[in-house]
């Protein structure tokens, strides 16, 4: 699979980590605001100077190859055709919906810029809940699905990994409470050995800090990759000086 590396060795300093703001929503996603449009984007993150976003609208239907590559392609002739200085990647938020499974063919996910997965997106019909609906159940069942991507090889980044996100069971921290160190670190040490980033993600942080801290903290003992996204769905988040040193903060 292509891989894409934003770093040849692990970086550990939040602040030069969210010069690279890889997880940017246009109003493709169907969450996003309606003003999310590129040039807006773009210009935002010259202004910000920013190095790098990535785009990664949503990829949570069957059979979503030809729209998702599509709007893929109508991206990058409308940032061909507007001026800017920050490079972009033109990628997905991908779903692994279930252990071992995601919903794109292979040819779609050698065909983007940058593959984020979600692993916990189970508010979406596509997702399949474990067959223990419980509090530990969920958080074995994101467990599991994180270790087989990872090992697969398909992934560039794990979005806001391992928080359980609209867990129907539960208030999202428990599911990070329900997980133990050595199982988190296993995550860790594998984010090592596949250079898979673990997404340092600016809603995961704030709404469950205690797994964050952990991830941070484990994943630097394990040598763990790091990437930084926003999860930007409206353009004052595109820009993550204002808030960066607060997520910092919060992480030590």
């Amino acid at each position: 699979m292509k891989r894409s590396l934003i770093f040849e060795t692990p970086v550990y300093d939040l602040r030069e980590l969210s010069r690279y703001n890889l997880h940017v929503h246009t109003c493709f996603s169907r969450c996003a605001r309606a003003y999310m449009q590129l040039p807006a984007i773009l210009a935002e993150a010259d202004r910000a100077g920013l190095e790098m976003i990535a785009i990664t609208d949503h990829y949570h239907y069957h059979d979503y190859d030809e729209v998702c590559l599509a709007q893929c392609r109508m991206l990058k002739r409308l940032a061909e055709k507007t001026p800017h200085r920050v490079r972009v990647l033109f990628g997905s938020e991908l779903s692994n919906y279930d252990v071992g499974k995601q919903l794109e063919t292979p040819e779609t996910n050698r065909a983007l810029d940058y593959r984020l997965y979600a692993c916990n997106h189970f508010q979406q019909s596509s997702f399949v809940h474990p067959e223990n609906r419980t509090v530990r159940g969920y958080a074995e069942h994101i467990l599991a699905g994180t270790k087989l991507l990872m090992l697969s090889g398909k992934a560039d980044s794990i979005a806001h990994p391992l928080t359980g996100i609209r867990v129907p069971v539960c208030t999202q921290p428990e599911v990070g409470a329900a997980m133990t160190d050595a199982e988190i670190g296993e995550i860790c040490e594998l984010s090592a050995k596949t250079r898979t980033a673990l997404e340092m993600n600016r809603c995961a942080i704030t709404q469950d800090t205690d797994l964050c801290r952990r991830l941070w903290n484990l994943g630097r003992e394990a040598g763990a990759y790091f990437h930084f996204g926003s999860d930007a769905h409206s353009i004052e988040f595109v820009d993550p000086s204002g808030y960066i040193d607060e997520l910092a903060k919060l992480l030590n």
